[in-house]
């Protein structure tokens, strides 16, 4: 009798494994089938991350083996620090979870440091746009281009000292001696928008997508004035605004703006933790990719005047190493420049 009920078990056992394969031996298409795949944007609601992170997930299931449902988070916090540390420490490593981090993660991580990521380890998974970002002071301001910051200050708001918005301005008083100061600790984009209106700060640097997106009505009335950019070149609506590469006046400088500029390039890249099992890697890339050349996709893009520049996970993945290699001479002047400790 023991021995009957013995392989009556193994038998009951044998056939759940059968049916409910653990997650390590489960095929993506199991794997995902019912799932919900939760995408974590480093920013609050409102703003390009937002518009791009909605973008992407309401497409990616549709060429995802199982279809997953998908649902966003916010995590602002420390310029998307906070956002970063979660998902390479906390979030599960088993591709359940995506994330668009500021593009700024892996410069901050060699320029600053202290940061609990790796940005180098992340799995990178596509970029759907490059993020162009433009310096724009308010109209009050009485600066028409950088030369007018000679003399007039320009209070620019941040939303902490990792991210772009910030260490441009800084640049722009440290390396050419403009007159230029920041106010960090805002939330985000709309508060920042709200900051500039009532007169708290003159200028923002942001991605040039989200001023034609939320406020193209400023740009045409000329409420927001175009100062210096920051990208792998000239926006085609600014050829006459420079580039902030254009601004150095010798190759250290050179590779020290580049540096600073790399974020444009890695742009709207979506990344996973560490360790995500390979096949789902490989997976969910080629569904970024698919969705990147979906045509219902890029007309709804059109339409919310959102740029799509995809480069695969593959060419992202390079990038960010790269970035995370810079020669220690270059880190060093650059942190001289941004006044870091």
């Amino acid at each position: 009798m023991a021995n009957v009920w013995k392989q009556a078990v193994g038998s009951f056992i044998a056939c759940g494994m059968a049916l409910a394969p653990p997650a390590s031996a489960q095929s993506v298409a199991q794997f995902y089938k019912g799932r919900t795949v939760t995408l974590i944007v480093s920013t609050s609601v409102g703003g390009g991350y937002d518009n791009y992170g909605r973008l992407l997930i309401k497409y990616l299931p549709k060429y995802l083996p199982g279809s997953p449902t998908t649902t966003i988070q916010f995590m602002p916090g420390a310029g998307g620090t906070v956002a970063a540390n979660h998902l390479y420490g906390a979030a599960p490593r088993d591709g359940s979870t995506i994330g668009l981090m500021s593009p700024q993660a892996p410069a901050f991580q060699v320029l600053v440091g202290g940061v609990r990521y790796d940005a180098s380890k992340f799995n990178y998974i596509g970029r759907a746009a490059t993020i162009q970002f433009v310096s724009m002071v308010w109209h009050t301001s009485g600066v028409t281009s950088l030369g007018d910051m000679k003399k007039t200050e320009v209070l620019f708001g941040s939303t902490g000292p990792s991210q772009t918005m910030h260490m441009i301005p800084v640049v722009l008083k440290n390396l050419l001696g403009l007159n230029a100061r920041v106010v960090a600790g805002y939330k985000g984009i709309p508060e920042l928008t709200f900051a500039i209106e009532r007169g708290e700060i003159t200028g923002i640097t942001r991605d040039w997508a989200g001023w034609q997106s939320q406020h193209a009505d400023w740009i045409v009335s000329k409420k927001l004035i175009p100062v210096v950019q920051s990208g792998p070149e000239r926006a085609r609506e600014l050829p006459n605004v420079p580039l902030l590469t254009d601004l150095s006046r010798n190759a250290e400088e050179l590779a020290v703006l580049q540096l600073l500029s790399s974020d444009a390039i890695i742009g709207r890249g979506f990344m996973m933790p560490p360790d995500v099992p390979s096949e789902r890697v490989t997976a969910i890339r080629r569904a970024f990719d698919g969705a990147m050349r979906d045509g219902e996709l890029l007309a709804e893009a059109k339409r919310s005047g959102l740029d799509i520049e995809p480069m695969t996970g593959e060419a992202l993945q390079a990038l960010v190493e790269a970035t995370v290699a810079t020669p220690p001479s270059v880190v060093k002047r650059t942190r001289d420049l941004l006044e870091i400790k």
